[in-house]
């Protein structure tokens, strides 16, 4: 049977023979009490802030004594002191009231304001003693709990009213009771499911169809207008669905299925090398405070998070991005063990900061996986689009990653330098998909563009404490050199006709977008406008300084003719001759914007002077030169980062991040480690944990240097 309390005398409707039809209630709404600030008269909330018709809440409401207009932050709570026998404690908490009930009778709904025999309905109740088991444990101080702390919810019962709490005791033991373990099971995780529909973090929603599973995630709010639930309203619909769910599964999975619950730092029950695929949706950062989150259930279940080995960013448990980073890496590990090798994992990735974001790349790479593919999920269409790690913490992200195939661990870096960069190649490329085509779109898949490839590769050598053979120009040369290239990606030789039979039946690329942060993704800016039509310095300009909306502000920018000197080739020829060739981005411009031009024919020279001036992506064999060049002015300004720091021992303020990143690389491969160290403890905080190309550095440095 349920409690008595959840059943009342109905207001209007009688039977024939004049006596009161009992309905049902499917939930009470309670209201936070407030003291106004002139006249110090006790306000309902419910009475003078809410609008019943709108179903809002209003901004400035009136004293419902003296008039006065007033807003929630200029009122005080109203408190009662009451003793508390579970605990053997007075407390003083938030004053509530109730206001609303909103009830049935057969298959109708009506509404009404509660009245003295539901006042005493009421009194009753809370004179009553539970005869069930609830827990009685104390809120913890955390990131989390300082709300219902504020207003005096100091354990876990408080978050009750006490008919709800004598429900759910209820429930508890009536479940407890039963023989079969899957149907205890199944009912357990019946009433998980709407377990939080009778806390007092339930808010009242008046334009809601349903006043189950309303409470705010993320947080503890209490809201102050509360909805509190029957048992019926809450469970009976729920109880159905899952009950069918539950049934469906139950035909697909059968007995082949294992649901463990335990430390994923610690997987010993699983054997190495023995699972096919793994999907994890991990903590990521402080974006939620679980076990502060989780204590209400945990209480319930008497199992409780060890908080020593939680995943997570949190102050009060005095845990930052470096525990949080060690956890993870030793969790990423476990996985890395029971996967089987050439075997994927999926890591879902929700928004965050960009430190955390490195952190996990970082974390996932420390352990041994190879990233494969970053997309962008989007939520409202279903959909997947591959970023680069530029806009990568602006989306919610699925990253997928890989655990080299037995065949290459087991050489791993035994080779010469140079040519475990091929074998490298060779499996990522053999491990990355082919073609990537939705709604008759073809995608860039970034991973197989030289540049993202050349970052795969250092990251592979960096993080086996290895230097990195080849520069970034020697790459790019080299590796369409040795691997066929098609629109702006690498293949293998049998990979290329199953690429080529795909894109036949597709329309054209869609483009990345690129954002320009500082000056590493100004050049990968400027590069895609450059790659699709060489321009000059006037026709470039405008667009540039439109994009530099989002510059940090430590990073020394160089200016716009700087970057193109530096990374970027101009074309000046005038005179036509066979000897000195027209490069191949500009005779492909002229192509296109000239009808009459004949493969440099005899107006060929008139034509050219149109190209004069424009800037355009270098050749592989001349990047190679430019990249020489540029490295020895980034390593001169590197040189001066670190004589300003010995002369003052204070943080760098403002400085090009390049220069720091090519300083930290030629570090690396002159075995320097202290140096990176050194620096990278002198940039302003959170600098190395928001850029994944120092932070990769600094940390296998750090390891070195402590070693």
């Amino acid at each position: 049977m349920l409690p008595l309390s959840y059943v009342i005398k109905g207001e209007v409707q009688k039977d024939g023979n004049g006596k009161p039809v009992i309905g049902k209630i499917n939930y009470t709404v309670w209201s936070d009490v407030f003291i106004c600030s002139e006249c110090g008269g006790e306000i309902v909330f419910w009475d003078v802030a809410v609008d019943k018709e709108e179903g809002k809440v209003k901004d400035e409401f009136n004293c419902s004594h003296c008039g006065v207009a007033l807003t929630k932050k200029k009122v005080d709570r109203a408190w009662e002191v009451r003793y508390d026998k579970y605990i053997n404690e007075t407390v003083k908490q938030a004053k509530q009231v109730p206001v609303l009930i909103n009830y049935s009778v057969g298959k109708k709904r009506f509404e009404k304001e509660p009245d003295g025999f539901d006042v005493e309905i009421l009194k009753k109740i809370e004179n009553m003693d539970i005869p069930y088991w609830f827990p009685k444990d104390k809120i913890h101080k955390g990131d989390k709990t300082g709300e219902p702390l504020r207003i005096g919810l100091t354990y876990i019962h408080h978050f009750y009213t006490k008919r709800s709490l004598y429900l759910q005791s209820y429930l508890v033991k009536i479940i407890d009771k039963s023989k079969d373990f899957r149907l205890k099971r199944f009912l357990e995780f019946c009433k998980e499911s709407v377990a939080f529909s009778y806390t007092k973090l339930n808010r009242y929603g008046a334009t809601h169809f349903s006043q189950v599973n309303r409470h705010l995630g993320g947080t503890l709010y209490i809201g102050s207008t509360v909805s509190e639930v029957s048992f019926n309203y809450a469970f009976d619909g729920k109880f159905k669905r899952l009950k069918s769910t539950y049934i469906n599964l139950s035909k697909i999975f059968k007995d082949n299925s294992l649901i463990s619950n335990h430390s994923t730092n610690n997987c010993s029950v699983i054997n190495n090398n023995s699972i096919d695929y793994i999907f994890t949706d991990p903590p990521f950062g402080s974006n939620f405070m679980y076990s502060d989150l989780n204590f209400i259930w945990e209480s319930w279940l008497k199992i409780f998070t060890r908080i020593e080995t939680e995943a997570i960013i949190n102050k009060t448990q005095q845990k930052k991005l470096v525990e949080y980073h060690k956890i993870m890496e030793s969790c990423f590990k476990e996985y890395y063990r029971v996967l089987k090798s050439g075997k994927w994992m999926t890591v879902e990735f929700l928004n965050t900061k960009s430190n955390v974001w490195n952190a996990i790349q970082e974390a996932l790479q420390r352990a041994g996986f190879i990233v494969a593919n970053v997309s962008a999920l989007d939520k409202q269409q279903g959909s997947f689009n591959a970023v680069t790690t530029i806009t990568a913490v602006k989306q919610d992200l699925v990253i997928s990653a890989y655990k080299p195939p037995e065949t290459f661990t087991s050489t791993g870096l035994s080779h010469q330098p140079e040519e475990t960069v091929w074998d490298f190649i060779n499996m990522h490329l053999k491990m990355l998909p082919v073609f990537i085509g939705k709604k008759g779109v073809p995608e860039i898949i970034i991973e197989r563009t030289p540049r993202i490839l050349f970052d795969r590769m250092v990251a592979y050598f960096v993080q086996n404490g290895y230097p990195v053979p080849l520069s970034s120009g020697e790459f790019q040369q080299n590796i369409l050199e040795k691997y066929p290239e098609r629109d702006g990606m690498v293949f293998l030789s049998d990979q290329i006709p199953e690429y080529e039979r795909s894109k036949i039946t597709v329309k054209d690329f869609m483009q990345l977008t690129f954002f320009i942060e500082d000056e590493k993704t100004s050049i990968e800016w400027l590069r895609q406008k450059l790659m699709k039509k060489p321009q000059t310095y006037q026709d470039i300009l405008p667009d540039y300084m439109k994009e530099l909306q989002n510059i940090q502000k430590y990073e020394k920018m160089p200016e716009l003719m700087d970057i193109l000197e530096e990374n970027f080739l101009q074309y000046n020829q005038i005179n036509y001759d066979r000897k000195d060739p027209v490069p191949r981005q500009v005779l492909s411009y002229l192509r296109q914007n000239y009808h009459n031009y004949r493969d440099l024919s005899d107006d060929a020279p008139e034509i050219l002077k149109e190209a004069k001036g424009r800037w355009y992506v270098p050749d592989p064999a001349k990047s190679s030169d430019l990249e020489k060049i540029r490295e020895k002015s980034l390593l001169k300004e590197f040189k001066a980062y670190i004589e300003e720091i010995e002369k003052s021992k204070k943080r760098l303020k403002q400085f090009r991040l390049e220069a720091i990143r090519c300083g930290f690389k030629d570090a690396w491969q002159r075995k320097d480690y202290k140096t990176i160290v050194d620096v990278g403890d002198r940039l302003p905080e959170n600098i190395i944990q928001e850029d994944s190309t120092l932070l990769m550095y600094y940390d296998n440095a750090a390891i070195k240097v402590r070693d």
